[in-house]
């Protein structure tokens, strides 16, 4: 089950691997944690007991304790079990008589390779000459199976079981119920013990000890010291070279790299406004700035009250409209609403956008690309 996390944690390791300063900064800074952290972390809580309860280990329901629970996040832990549960399946039909090992909420040593690193897979299987280990994430952002923490995850995995069962490959898999989303991968021990040597270990070595060079990227969104990070900050502004700037005379270079950074540019902008306000309601000041009250929409002080007067008055108080798609799927939960009112929904057609190369949505075959 999640819980503290090591300095150099798997979790974080994709921005210390490539911004390894980035570690001793984010020190400087407490983690404030979010509402999709705990979400997050009790959908694990209960993904473990369901899955627990399934192999017939012993397990404590975590429902009466749990803030976020919701049919959603029932669903989301069902189909998580039903996955592993029919991999298990599957490596007894590859193997008559083999019986798989199940292991759930793992703890591994990564201390060889990362200084004073633990983790915890949230599952391995190991059947024959393959070690598999599956990440579950509820989350919206998409993890690919390749993702630094998977990798990292099968490593700690090699270093506890390699000297018990003989595997030459290990699988990684990523289940996101949320996004409908299933991702695996594979790799052999040897190149993942190569990469762990060659590259992992060095990079771990330098965030720990706080050198190297800072780097921007993806990983930013959630670094605990954006808000002051001097490289974020260049490397957002760098954008303004291209402020007087006629769109129509930018080269196709110049135009995505504008693409690239301005998503991460507005959100680092609100960052920096949340962080300022933050300061100056302590007593900081900013040159031509000023703390004041924001402005407010009028409310009801008694609903009742106002909605009594209202019927007295021969008006209807009240508006009735129709659920969303969502807060209806909600409602029912996701298999009495397909089995309900699958054939009632319909998508339509969404407004072209620009996304990176990297989006999994198929490309949108334009007017002019056809004729062409």
């Amino acid at each position: 089950m999640p819980g503290n996390h090591a300095f150099l944690s798997p979790s974080s390791s994709v921005r210390w691997y490539f911004c390894p300063p980035s570690a001793r900064l984010c020190e400087q800074f407490p983690d404030q944690g979010s509402v999709y952290a705990s979400e997050g972390t009790e959908a694990h809580s209960l993904c473990e007991v369901l899955l627990k309860s399934a192999l017939g280990m012993p397990c404590v329901d975590p429902r009466p304790s749990l803030q976020y629970y919701s049919p959603e996040m029932e669903e989301a832990a069902e189909g998580y079990v039903q996955y592993i549960l029919e991999k298990v399946e599957r490596y007894k039909a590859e193997s008559p008589g083999a019986e798989p090992s199940v292991f759930v909420e793992q703890g591994l040593d990564l201390r060889e390779y990362i200084p004073q690193s633990m983790g915890t897979a949230d599952c391995v299987i190991i059947a024959g000459d393959t070690a598999e280990i599956i990440d579950f994430k509820y989350g919206m952002h998409p993890v690919p199976a390749t993702s630094m923490q998977l990798r990292i995850y099968a490593l700690g995995a090699c270093e506890v079981f390699s000297h018990l069962y003989d595997f030459t490959r290990v699988r990684m898999a990523v289940y996101q119920p949320r996004l409908h989303s299933v991702d695996e991968t594979e790799m052999t021990v040897a190149d993942l013990y190569a990469w762990a040597v060659n590259e992992l270990s060095p990079r771990a070595r330098q965030a720990f000890d706080g050198v190297g060079e800072f780097a921007c990227g993806d990983w930013c969104r959630c670094c605990r010291a954006r808000r002051n990070c001097r490289a974020l900050a260049d490397y957002q502004l760098e954008i303004a070279k291209y402020e007087f700037a006629s769109p129509a005379t930018l080269s196709d270079e110049e135009i995505a790299d504008v693409l690239s950074r301005v998503d991460a540019l507005a959100s680092w902008a609100e960052d920096v406004k949340e962080y300022a306000l933050a300061e100056a309601l302590k007593g900081h000041s900013y040159p031509g700035f000023k703390v004041v009250e924001s402005r407010t929409k009028r409310l009801f002080t008694d609903d009742e009250a106002v909605a009594a007067r209202v019927k007295k008055a021969g008006k209807e108080p009240y508006e009735t409209k129709l659920l969303g798609v969502k807060a209806m799927e909600d409602l029912l939960g996701k298999k009495a609403f397909a089995e309900l009112l699958s054939d009632l929904v319909t998508r339509p057609e969404g407004k072209p956008t620009l996304v990176p190369d990297s989006d999994k949505r198929p490309e949108l075959i334009t007017a002019d690309k056809e004729f062409a």
